[in-house]
């Protein structure tokens, strides 16, 4: 899964919140799951 520039991204155990800045392939992850797009 891409990663999309500007887009808001939330990890769903601890809450921690980021935006992209650069977008690449790979997968986000915090608390050892991925983190889900914001909408």
């Amino acid at each position: 899964m891409a990663n999309q520039l500007g887009k808001r991204y939330y990890c769903p155990k601890c809450g921690t919140e980021l935006i992209v800045t650069r977008a690449g392939e790979g997968t986000l992850k915090c608390c050892g799951q991925p983190m889900i797009l914001k909408s």
